[in-house]
């Protein structure tokens, strides 16, 4: 398999596709959902979320470079180093 493409109009729904894609193409244990990034109208950048994933996972960002610079890619190649409702249109 391979990861979701195609982009939710919903930023909520949008970031659940990726972690859900984190977890079936990468075997990450992270637990989250979207709502546990997003508050209000704050933007998510991909070192908040990159962090909090790899945390999620029982890792240190500290220490798992490798796992820091993939899903910050993902992250980035999907929404920029940034995103937030406010700002998310497809």
């Amino acid at each position: 398999m391979a990861f979701e493409r195609r982009l939710h109009p919903d930023l909520l729904a949008d970031l659940n596709i990726l972690l859900e894609d984190l977890t079936r193409e990468w075997d990450l244990q992270h637990g989250l959902t979207a709502k546990d990034f997003i508050t209000g109208s704050k933007p998510l950048t991909s070192k908040q979320f990159t962090d909090r994933v790899i945390i999620a996972d029982g890792m240190d960002p500290a220490k798992e470079h490798h796992w820091v610079r993939r899903i910050k890619r993902k992250f980035v190649q999907r929404y920029g180093h940034e995103v937030s409702v406010k700002t998310w249109q497809l």
